[in-house]
This record gives structure tokens, C-alpha cells and sequence, in this order.
């Protein structure tokens, strides 16, 4: 009996070891597969995401050369159109235009061979022959112009009646998943595919690009994962491992996204702690067997045996004393037969009452993370029945969260692994709330935002529920960001992210999608969502409206919004935003502080305003916009001291475009900037033809301070025109402080010091008018139009009173704007204010109206 005793511990303590082994190592390779799948679909997304833009991006700019392509075949330049649009961004390599003969008309490569013939190309038969206009993605093929594997993007050439001319096509370097695929981190082995909806490869990393793209790769995809996104595993080659692949479908073009993580890298470190695992039961294992063997061989040295039996046991103790999770046994009668420390504390167990031999009831008696103890247990067996592991997650009461893994024993029995991820998981939510949640209000953010949308979608295609989508945008909240800092701003946004909430249901959803805006998707209540809508709305609008008080500052600003119907208004994403943002401009459009409901008229204004910013383009290009001349004269002699420069437009076919109407444009596409800088060159020019002490003042607009090198500008118009210096003024006004007013101030003494002079316009109408006078050395101040309006008020005498004072005081000279009547003039003069400019004394007119005037009264007359 007593030779047996060491045997039977034997058999019993090595399977533990190997079992407590294999649920270990078992659920770490459980976890590694876990963090490889996510990662892969995270990766996949991004991936799409990326590739999409690029796509949209080319498609915007070959619609826009179909556009201009279309109204004048002859006189279209496409590669003079490259380098001033400068659309084409590092993504293309070229855009052509290929005629129905099928030779290349032109291209913005720079290629000067003979006719280049495209006609057998994929991109040009394929694009020809589609029944409707939509974007048609080629094989990738090599540039017999650019010499360069390229993907082929490509629509139907057509002219004014619709009528095909031939295809447009932008070329994008396959090169472009390289960027992408360094910041991927999907380790040795990894890889990144774009295919097409055939399957076609048309970029790749990670593989042999050169032997691959171009080619029909198919490869599981279409056998597993034929119409939907998925993962899957693909079988090793002799020159690579196996690979977990991400699938990924565009729901915008024919493109299919796969993401490949090699199962090397997904078990490395599983496999490193696996070894280590491994070593310490090889050791543990190597102990037992040997004491044991010392027993049997030494029957004369039964004392040393038994210790030797002894301190193996207390080795094999430590071991489980040691290990990182709880663990515990259970033989096929459901009894305890091992356990440790660590899983008595996992559980609350008191250890003087925790003996090997209780059942799994009577140790689990007194629990409270699970209710029906015996549905639990049976659950259990059933499981392990039908396989040898088995896993599930207990949450307890006071919010720990223990995480099992169960492997089968022999007899029916199991031995278990416990692990307290309370930290983990709440890493994992903290993680998930980082993804979805805007950080400074706590409202939903942009990439939650859609997914909503998307989930509302999806339910009205089951059930028909309709739900309407609000853009809202804070009105005045850059004057409160600049005045009273960032800080002040970021309290600002929370409560009105705050007074949003208190407006809407749990039903419905607020997110912020970005600076000062944001968005809701609002469910249907018990009347008709339009009314239902229109109400919220117009609560927001008054909301948000009401005063705020920020850092013991008072504020008040507005609210813009606009409102889309599903599905009156669209029935996909992209389509719903556009609508939307449509409704939201034109509630900035009408004052400000209100709300619009979409409707068709909306589209067709956009159209009309981006037909306009296309054809103002061309204008600016052409140098078609013509320079108006107003004078500033001098009451006491009726002498022109100077001339104000302003841009006028007369359209070939829609005749007199008023500044009121292309000016915004220009000042939102950025296209003022080259506006801008076509009247200061006219306008230096125009100068020297006037007489030399006549002055010619320039506008100039906040956005050419922060887009252009305007000092340089200002220098080449004085050099290429010799305008003297002292000649030229520049006009600003208080928008350009309130933009950037540092860097701006440094722009304006740059300015300053080459000798120009600088008058501040619109000037008493602002936030601070009055600070910027000391900010600045101003030369000229010139008074608002608004002013001239109201000249016959008191109060209004006593503010130009004070003006007048200071500007006298500072030295500078002053005009009044918008001079119309003999009784404005009267009033003014007798303020003491030497200089005016308006109706009363001449419209703005062109310059050979100005240099021949009509009348000896308004003869050039020299500045006393």
C-alpha cells in the first residue's frame, strides 16, 4: 500500500499540470486570434475608408473637366487647367482626355509623341459602352504616357445635349496603398489588397506587386465571402504562412478590400509565453516523475522519499500559488479536487470553509453572481459533453467581471481557469467610448454619428419607420473662441451640447461632428415627423439662443440648422447630408438664428452657385473681370484725391453679375485670393495712367492674409506696373484682426514698411474698432456707410464727433463712405471730416470714364 501512495499522487498531479498547461496556453491563443481579428477589421476599415476618399477626390475633379470640357470643346486647355485648378493632388498621376476614335486628346502628363491611340484600352471600350453615366474602375494597366502602373478612373466624355465625346480619365498610381500600409503595423507577413468588383487586383502590399497586379485574384473571397464582408483564413504556399484575411466592401464603388495578417505573427507572442509554460511543466513534470522513481529504487531510504515527495509537492503548490488566475478542479461527481489561493479570493470563499471533497453546490452556496446555481451546472456538463473546452463570463453584483475557461477532464470532471478582466474591460469600453463618443461633450461623435444613420436606415427598410436628420451650426462662436479664448470656447460647447440633450428623447440621437457642429437623428413621435421636427427645431433654435454665461462672462450666440426627411429626402448617407447641408445653408443665407427644411429648390441653387464658382473660375483665369474706379473727393475743392479699385463682372450670357452675388463665392471657394490679386495688378497698372498724385486704394479680404504670400504679391504688381509706392493704398477691414491677429499684424507692417499706405474701411460698425487704431500705424480710416444712413440722428453726431476727435488726435485722415445727399454732405463737413466718397459725387465707373471725365467740375485736380 504504501509503494502505491507516490504512484497515485503521480497520476493525479501530472494530468493537473498538463491540463492547468493546455487551459492556460489554450486561452491565450483564444485572446491572440481575439486581438488579430479586430485589429484586421480596424485595419480594413481605415483601409477603405482612406482608398475612398482618394476615389471621391478624382471623380470630383474628372466631372468637373467633362463640365468645362463640355462648353467649349475647342478652347478647353487641360493641362493649363492642372496647374491653375491645382486639383490633381499626389494620389493622380495624370488626367487625359481620349476622343471616340479612341486617340488621346489630350493629357496632363506632359507627353509630346505622336497620337498616343487608347482605343483598345480597358477603361475607354468598357466606359463607352455603359448604359448610364456612372465612374467605371479599370484594370490597372502600364501608361504608355506616364510609363507608371496606374488604376484607371474613367466617365463618358459628353457635350451640352449629353451627347458622348469620348471618355475622361484619371489615373491613380497603384503606389497609393504605400503610405497606408506603413502606418498599418500588420507586422512580417502582412498584407493589403484593392481589388475590383471582378476580382481584378488593382494595388497590393505586402506581396509581389509587380507579378500581381492586374491580375484576376479571387481566391477565397469569392468561394467564402461571395457577397458580403467577412474574415477567413487562406491556406499557406510554400513561400508564405497561412494568413487571417479581412474582406471589406464599398458601398460607393466596385471595390473589394482585403487585409492580411500572417498567423506567425498573430501567435508570436502566444507561442513565446507558451514555451515558457511549457518549460516550468516539463520541470514540474520532471520533479514528480523522479521522486517517484526515487521512491520505488531507494525502499531502504523511505524517510528521505517521503521528503523528497514532500518538497515536490510544496514546489507543485507554489506553482499554483503563483499563478497569475485562479484555478480549481472538479471530479465527475461534481466534487472538488484542487484549488488555489487566488480563486477563493476571486470568489469571496471563505478558506476555512473551502475543504476538497464539498460538491459544487455546497461550495457555491452562498454566491450572488449566479441566481439558478443548478441550471448553471447542468449548462456546464452539457457544453463540455459536446467539446473538451468550453469558456463564459460571470459579471458579479459589484461590477467584477471574471472571465472561465473550463477544459474536460477523463471522468467527466473539469478543471477550471479563472481571471478577473474587470480592468481589461473597462479598458476595452474606455477604448470603445474613445471611438464613438465625442471627449469634450460626451455626445456621439461623426464615426457613430453614421453608423446610427445607418442602423435607421436599415430599420426603415424592415419597418418603414422614417426619421429626419438635423445639421446645426453655431452661429458667433468664432468671435467668442477669439475673444475669450480656447477654454472659454470648450466650456461654451458643453452646455450646448448640454441644453441639446435637454431638448430631445432617449429615441434620439446628438452627436458632434466637429468644431462648433452638430447633429441629430430624430425618430418619429405620434404626429407627423415633419410638424414633430419643425417643432424641435425651432425649441433648439431658441435654446441655444438664450444667453450663456462663461467664466462670469456673459454670452449669446445662435444657432443655424438644417432639416432632411427619410425618405423624402434621400435614402442613403452621403445623399441625406448633402440635403441637409443644403437646408443649412440657406438658413445662413437668410439671417442666421433659424432653421430650413430641404426641398428641391435648395439642390437646384447649389447647382446654380457651383455652375457659378466654375464659370467665375474661368472668368478669373481669363482675366475677364473688369476694374470700376470710385473717387474719393475733397469737399472744400471738389478734387479727387483718390480712387477706390473694385472688381466688376459682365458675363457673356447672364449679363451683369453684382458683386453681392460672386464676391461671397470667391471669399468661400478661396478663389478671392487670385480675384484679389488680379484687381491689384490691373489696378497698379490702371494707375499709371491717372495723374501722379492721384492715390488708388485696393481691397483686400481676410483670406488672401492667410492664403497667399500677399507682401510678395503687392511687391511684383508695384514691379511689374512701377507704380510708385506712395501711389498704392490697401484697404482692410476689422475681419482681418479677427482672424489670425498676430500673424496678420505682421503681415500689415511688412505691408507698411515697403512704403504703400493702409486705411482701415468700415470703420465704427465691428466688435473693437476703436483698439485697433493703437494696434496698428492706419493712415486712412473710412466711416461706414451705416453712418451716412442715420446722419441726421443726434447720437449718431456725437459718435463721428468722438471719431473725428481721435482720428485727428492719432493724425490720420478720414472719409465717410456712402455719401448720397447735399444735406449728407452739409452734415459732415461740419464734423470737421475733409474727405467723401459715394453716389453724390460718382458711381464707380471704368477707367477711361475716370481719366476723361465728363465735366470740367470733375477735372484731376492737384492735392493741396
Amino acid at each position: 500500500m504504501g509503494r502505491s501512495v507516490p504512484l497515485q499522487l503521480a497520476m493525479f498531479f501530472l494530468p493537473l499540470v498538463w491540463i492547468s498547461y493546455f487551459a492556460i496556453t489554450s486561452s491565450e491563443r483564444t485572446e491572440a486570434m481575439q486581438q488579430a481579428r479586430s485589429h484586421g477589421d480596424s485595419v480594413a476599415k481605415l483601409f477603405q475608408e482612406n482608398t475612398e476618399r482618394i476615389f471621391e477626390r478624382v471623380d470630383q475633379s474628372l466631372s468637373i473637366v467633362r463640365t468645362l470640357y463640355a462648353q467649349d470643346p475647342a478652347g478647353f486647355n487641360l493641362k493649363s487647367w492642372s496647374e491653375r485648378a491645382h486639383l490633381a493632388s499626389g494620389d493622380v498621376v495624370q488626367f487625359s482626355l481620349i476622343g471616340l476614335d479612341g486617340y488621346m486628346l489630350a493629357t496632363t502628363s506632359g507627353y509630346s509623341g505622336p497620337p498616343l491611340y487608347l482605343g483598345d484600352r480597358e477603361h475607354f471600350i468598357s466606359t463607352l459602352r455603359q448604359a448610364d453615366d456612372r465612374l467605371y474602375v479599370a484594370t490597372p494597366v502600364f501608361g504608355r504616357a506616364s510609363n507608371k502602373w496606374t488604376i484607371q478612373l474613367a466617365r463618358k466624355l459628353l457635350d451640352q445635349h449629353q451627347a458622348p465625346l469620348g471618355v475622361v480619365v484619371g489615373s491613380i498610381s497603384v503606389d497609393m496603398v504605400g503610405n497606408f500600409y506603413e502606418t498599418a503595423k500588420l507586422g512580417a507577413g502582412g498584407t493589403l489588397i484593392l481589388r475590383n468588383a471582378n476580382y481584378v487586383v488593382l494595388a497590393a502590399r505586402g506581396v509581389d506587386q509587380n507579378g500581381f497586379v492586374g491580375q484576376v485574384a479571387a481566391g477565397y473571397i469569392q468561394s467564402r465571402l461571395p457577397n458580403a464582408d467577412g474574415q477567413y483564413w487562406s491556406d499557406g504556399r510554400p513561400d508564405r504562412s497561412n494568413r487571417l484575411v479581412t474582406v471589406r466592401r464599398s458601398s460607393l464603388f466596385p471595390l473589394i478590400f482585403t487585409v492580411g495578417i500572417a498567423e506567425h505573427e498573430i501567435y508570436a507572442r502566444y507561442e513565446s509565453r507558451r514555451d515558457t509554460y511549457l518549460g516550468g511543466a516539463l520541470v514540474l513534470s520532471l520533479v514528480i516523475v523522479v521522486a517517484t522513481g526515487l521512491h520505488w529504487r531507494r525502499q531502504q531510504a523511505l524517510d528521505r522519499a517521503q521528503f523528497e515527495l514532500r518538497d515536490s509537492l510544496g514546489k507543485f503548490e507554489d506553482a499554483l500559488r503563483n499563478l497569475p488566475q485562479g484555478l480549481s478542479m472538479f471530479d465527475g461527481n461534481d466534487r472538488l479536487v484542487a484549488f488555489n489561493r487566488q480563486w477563493l479570493d476571486m470568489y469571496g470563499l471563505p478558506p476555512d470553509d473551502i475543504r476538497v471533497g464539498m460538491t459544487f453546490h455546497e461550495v457555491f452556496a452562498h454566491q450572488d453572481a449566479v441566481s439558478d446555481l443548478g441550471g448553471y451546472l447542468s449548462d456546464l456538463k452539457r457544453r463540455l459533453a459536446a467539446s473538451e473546452n468550453e469558456s463564459n463570463t460571470l459579471t458579479f453584483p459589484n461590477g467584477r467581471i471574471v472571465h472561465i475557461s473550463y477544459g474536460r477532464r477523463r471522468d467527466g470532471g473539469w478543471v477550471a481557469m479563472h481571471q478577473d478582466i474587470t480592468e481589461r474591460k473597462a479598458s476595452e469600453d474606455r477604448i470603445e467610448k474613445l471611438a464613438h463618443y465625442d471627449s469634450l461633450t460626451g455626445l456621439a461623435n461623426r464615426n457613430l454619428f453614421k453608423e446610427r444613420i445607418d442602423e435607421a436606415l436599415a430599420r426603415r427598410r424592415r419597418m418603414k419607420t422614417p426619421f429626419a436628420v438635423l445639421l446645426c451650426d453655431l452661429d458667433k462662436f468664432k468671435s467668442v473662441n477669439d475673444a475669450l479664448g480656447h477654454q472659454s470656447g470648450d466650456a461654451l460647447l458643453r452646455q450646448v451640447a448640454g441644453r441639446i440633450k435637454a431638448e430631445i428623447r432617449e429615441v434620439d440621437t446628438a452627436a458632434r461632428m466637429g468644431g462648433d457642429e452638430f447633429a441629430l437623428i430624430v425618430m418619429p413621435g405620434r404626429g407627423s415627423l415633419k410638424d414633430g421636427t419643425s417643432i424641435l427645431a425651432d425649441r433648439l433654435v431658441k435654446a441655444l439662443a438664450a444667453p450663456y454665461e462663461i467664466d462670469g462672462h456673459p454670452v449669446v450666440i445662435g444657432c443655424s440648422i438644417g432639416v432632411a426627411l427619410v425618405p423624402e429626402h434621400g435614402t442613403r448617407i452621403d445623399e441625406i447630408l448633402r440635403n441637409a447641408d443644403l437646408a443649412l445653408y440657406k438658413s445662413k443665407n437668410t439671417g442666421r438664428n433659424c432653421f430650413n427644411v430641404y426641398s428641391p429648390d435648395l439642390k437646384i441653387e447649389a447647382d446654380q452657385r457651383s455652375l457659378l464658382e466654375i464659370e467665375l473660375r474661368e472668368a478669373i483665369w481669363r482675366e475677364e473681370i473688369e476694374v470700376f474706379y470710385q473717387p474719393v473727393v475733397e469737399f472744400g475743392t471738389g478734387r479727387t484725391v483718390s480712387v477706390e479699385a473694385l472688381a466688376r463682372w459682365h458675363h457673356a450670357t447672364r449679363g451683369f453679375v453684382p458683386p453681392a452675388e460672386f464676391i461671397p463665392i470667391a471669399e468661400e471657394t478661396g478663389l478671392i485670393v487670385e480675384l484679389g490679386n488680379l484687381v491689384l495688378a490691373k489696378a497698379c497698372r490702371d494707375a499709371m495712367k491717372m495723374p501722379d498724385d492721384v492715390k488708388v486704394a485696393v481691397n483686400l479680404s481676410a483670406v488672401q492674409f492667410t492664403k497667399s504670400n500677399l507682401v510678395d504679391v503687392v511687391k511684383f504688381a508695384l514691379a511689374e506696373s512701377g507704380l510708385p509706392e506712395r501711389r498704392l493704398e490697401l484697404e482692410i477691414t476689422e475681419s482681418v484682426f479677427l482672424a489670425d491677429s498676430a500673424e496678420n499684424l505682421k503681415t500689415l507692417r511688412s505691408l507698411k514698411a515697403l512704403g504703400v499706405s493702409i486705411a482701415l474701411d468700415d470703420f465704427g460698425v465691428g466688435y473693437s474698432s476703436l483698439s485697433y487704431l493703437t494696434d496698428f500705424p492706419f493712415d486712412k480710416v473710412k466711416i461706414d456707410k451705416a453712418f451716412m444712413d442715420r446722419i441726421d440722428r443726434p447720437e449718431t453726431h456725437a459718435v463721428l464727433g468722438s471719431i473725428v476727435q481721435l482720428v485727428r488726435t492719432l493724425n490720420l485722415a478720414i472719409v465717410a463712405e456712402g455719401v448720397e445727399t447735399q444735406q449728407q454732405v452739409d452734415e459732415i463737413a461740419a464734423l470737421g471730416i475733409p474727405l467723401g466718397q459715394g453716389y453724390f459725387f460718382r458711381k464707380p465707373v471704368p477707367l477711361a470714364d475716370i481719366v476723361s471725365p465728363p465735366s470740367a467740375a470733375s477735372k484731376w485736380q492737384a492735392v493741396a
